[in-house]
C-alpha cells in the first residue's frame, strides 16, 4: 500500500509551521485553522465605521425604507510578505474588501443583525483566503426602540473552519 505522509516539520521562510515535537500544528490542514484564542498573535487589517445604506430590521418599514448601518472589520492575517514586498496582492486589499461588504449588505435582506453579521463574516472569510479570521461589529444607529440611543451593535469573531 501506497501512503503520502506529510513531514514531520513544515518550514517555510518564516521559520518552522508545524512541528510534531513542539506542539505546533502538524499538518497543514491544522495550519488552515486557527483557534480563536490565538488570533491575537496575527497581524490585524481593519476596516473601522463603512457606512452602508441598507434594507435590514425585523419591522416591514425597515426593510421597506432602509437605514444606515455600520460595519467595522477585523481581518486576521499575515501581513509580513506584504510589508517586505511592498506587494498589493500578498495582502488583502481593503478597499475591495469595503466595496464586498457593501455590496453583500445591500444585495441581503436580514431580519437580525445578528444574521447579517454572520452572513458578512461568511463572506468574507469565504473571499479572502489569506484570512484566518475576522471580527466583525455590525451598529444599527437607528433602530427602533422607542428611546433615545446611540446605536445597538452586534459584534462577533469567526476563524476559518
Amino acid at each position: 500500500m501506497n501512503t503520502k505522509h506529510l513531514p514531520e516539520n513544515i518550514v517555510d521562510d518564516r521559520g518552522t509551521l508545524a512541528c510534531r515535537d513542539a506542539g505546533l500544528p502538524a499538518t497543514r490542514r491544522q495550519l488552515a485553522h486557527v483557534e480563536p484564542e490565538h488570533l491575537r498573535a496575527l497581524d490585524r487589517i481593519s476596516i473601522e465605521g463603512l457606512e452602508v445604506f441598507a434594507n435590514h430590521g425585523v419591522f416591514p418599514e425597515e426593510n421597506a425604507l432602509g437605514q444606515k448601518f455600520v460595519v467595522s472589520v477585523t481581518f486576521y492575517t499575515d501581513t509580513r510578505r506584504a510589508g517586505e514586498t511592498d506587494d498589493l496582492s500578498a495582502s488583502i486589499h481593503y478597499g475591495e474588501a469595503a466595496h464586498a461588504i457593501d455590496e453583500f449588505m445591500r444585495a441581503h435582506t436580514f431580519k437580525l443583525i445578528e444574521a447579517a453579521a454572520e452572513g458578512v463574516a461568511d463572506m468574507l472569510l469565504g473571499r479572502y483566503p489569506s484570512a484566518y479570521g475576522v471580527r466583525v461589529k455590525l451598529e444599527k444607529p437607528w433602530a427602533p426602540v422607542g428611546l433615545p440611543l446611540g446605536s445597538v451593535s452586534v459584534e462577533i469573531e469567526r476563524t476559518r473552519a
